[in-house]
């Protein structure tokens, strides 16, 4: 092995056990196998997962992993192709501020497509979707926001470490092994953030960067090697190549085994992107204290940090889901018109309503230099400042959004959204004792009992 971030963080994996998590680490990494099923179940049931899975299924191969919500087992690689992408197929799953990454959504489908071929328990699950987050939470923070802002989706270049670690850590094998899955994993990298205003193709980055880390993982037992130094290498790297004049290789390895990543996942309140979140509950906040009537409101300001101008606040045009759920001036005004964002917000007559898309043409999204001094972890901070015929002003503040780390969302707020995604695909019974299997994870001695509760057959009956 050579020395360097990559072989640390692969030396970390290798030896992490489910014992040497703290307690309150474990527990986040539960809340988000939780929230990220439930995204899924949801997610399976929708258009492009359709068609990611038919796609599969001509495709065809050995029955080795579930996919999620469906009756069918396919090849490792294609179930967590098709589960990771469901997981972020209507932009409600949690969210990683400093890694730029849906962490969920990469580690938890990647992970159980391997343990469902070998017995592993729920704590060693639990600790492989642990191992996955602190990785890529790392590599995030390491080429920070400026890659987003050279038009790259974290969610796949960023997303690979995440992927290729949890599921070299559900293979259990060597620090030798994890450091080629992650060299394997960093010439998958890929996702262009022009997918944000409209096409199906931002939920497959996921799902490529999930079997991408699958493949990678496989590839690596094998015998196949990577690039050793994939992360740090000065010329071709990971961060010399994706990564600004910002990029802190520090970062990698900061904090490694202390401070853990895992606690700041964040959980969505809002079937939207999280950088439009804050302006959402702005909108609400204005609507709550203040009601105006749509036809008195001349004008609405929302100044932001230029990171989320730049990824939700161009002029909104209905362009499909995608594009409805990326833009702010879409949440705010279906907040302000309707008083809610939810998952019924979103069909095709909603995000094309006429009296959300007149509110809409009334909203200006404004860089506001005072919230980027804030830095990279206060970007989503936000002022709305809705303006009416009759000269009145109000105003909102909201600092950081409801669900991130420094405003958690409550246990029950999880439950209820996991049930409301997943009952309409598996039935009211067999969601509420999913949230109950999930719930003692960690005591779970063969994880394939998880695997086996989300499945169901075509017709809607559960295979249960």
């Amino acid at each position: 092995m050579m020395s360097g971030a990559t072989a640390e963080l692969a030396a970390f994996v290798s030896n992490l056990e489910p014992a040497s998590v703290p307690a309150s680490v474990m527990r986040q990494a539960k809340r988000s196998v939780l929230d990220t099923i439930g995204c899924a179940l949801h997610g399976s049931s929708l258009q492009w997962c359709r068609m990611l899975r038919e796609q599969a299924v001509d495709e065809g191969g050995t029955a080795q992993a579930q996919l999620w919500g469906t009756s069918l087992r396919l090849p490792r690689t294609r179930a967590a192709w098709f589960n990771a992408t469901a997981a972020h197929a209507f932009e409600y799953d949690d969210v990683h501020m400093g890694g730029m990454i849906h962490v969920g959504a990469l580690t938890v489908p990647a992970a159980l497509a391997i343990a469902e071929n070998t017995p592993t328990s729920g704590a060693s699950l639990l600790a492989s979707i642990v191992a996955g987050c602190e990785v890529g939470a790392r590599v995030g923070r390491a080429v920070g926001t400026p890659h987003f802002a050279a038009g790259y989706h974290p969610q796949g270049t960023v997303g690979v470490f995440a992927a290729a670690a949890s599921a070299a850590h559900a293979s259990g094998h060597s620090a030798d092994f994890v450091q080629q899955a992650l060299g394997i994993a960093g010439s998958h990298a890929a996702g262009l953030m022009a997918a944000q205003e409209g096409a199906m193709t931002k939920r497959l980055h996921s799902g490529h960067a999930a079997q991408s880390g699958v493949l990678s993982a496989e590839l690596a037992a094998r015998g196949f090697t990577g690039i050793p130094d994939v992360l740090e290498a000065e010329f071709g790297g990971f961060c010399s190549t994706m990564g600004g004049p910002e990029t802190d290789l520090g970062l990698l390895t900061a904090g490694l085994g202390v401070t853990w990543e895992t606690e700041q996942i964040g959980f969505k309140p809002y079937p939207s992107c999280a950088a439009a979140q804050t302006s959402i509950e702005a909108a609400w906040k204005i609507r709550e204290q203040s009601p105006v009537e749509a036809r008195r409101v001349s004008a609405i300001e929302v100044h932001c940090s230029t990171h989320a101008r730049l990824h939700c606040g161009w002029p909104y045009e209905p362009g499909g889901v995608t594009a409805a759920q990326m833009s702010i001036p879409y949440g705010v005004a279906r907040m302000l018109v309707s008083g809610h964002v939810g998952t019924a917000d979103f069909g095709d007559e909603a995000i094309a309503a006429a009296d959300v898309l007149e509110m809409a043409a009334k909203i200006s999204v404004i860089s506001d230099p005072e919230v980027d001094a804030l830095g990279p972890s206060r970007r989503y901070g936000v002022r709305v400042v809705l303006r009416t015929t009759d000269g009145d002003v109000f105003e909102s503040r909201v600092e950081d959004r409801s669900g991130n780390s420094s405003s958690p969302l409550s246990d029950e707020i999880l439950t209820a959204k996991f049930a409301e995604q997943a009952a309409p695909i598996v039935g009211a019974r067999p969601a509420a004792d999913l949230i109950d299997m999930i719930s003692h994870l960690e005591d779970m001695t063969d994880v394939r009992e998880l695997s086996s509760a989300l499945s169901r057959i075509e017709n809607g009956e559960s295979q249960r």
